[in-house]
């Protein structure tokens, strides 16, 4: 079970800086050299804050063995250069429960905004959805 209390809960904003040399090997990877000053879009998926002591698995009760990835949704509003620190928000934004055939389902859909720590900038908003099986 996911608690509805988990609703709204809005963790510590965490900071994060980007590997210079991650973000050049995964520009390799995608066949681009030099790699450009800025992220590309999918390259935040390595800056999770599980680092930093964000854990939403523990914190929902989501045993990995019972995670599934939903999906994401990202909302690009500025660059993010290489060399910018952000300051992460990461907020529950919603827990729903559903029957299937197979059991119970909760689906928590959960939002990180990227601001740039020296403007506040908002650069990048994400949603993730993760869902767990079983009781």
């Amino acid at each position: 079970m996911v608690s509805k209390e988990h609703e709204g809960r809005a963790y510590p904003p965490a900071r994060l800086k980007p590997d210079p040399d991650l973000a050049a090997r995964y520009w390799r990877a995608l066949g681009q050299t030099p790699p450009p000053a800025e992220l590309p879009p999918t390259y935040l998926i390595f800056l999770r804050c599980e680092r930093l002591g964000i854990d939403l698995f523990t914190d929902l009760n989501i045993p990995r063995e019972q995670a599934l990835h939903g999906g994401q949704r990202y909302e690009w509003l500025a660059p993010i250069g290489l060399n910018d620190v952000l300051d992460v928000h990461v907020r529950i934004d919603r827990v729903t429960e559903k029957q299937s055939k197979s059991g119970p389902l909760w689906f928590v859909d959960v939002s990180f905004e990227y601001r740039l720590a020296d403007s506040g900038q908002l650069a990048l908003r994400e949603v993730t959805r993760l869902i767990k099986r079983g009781a």
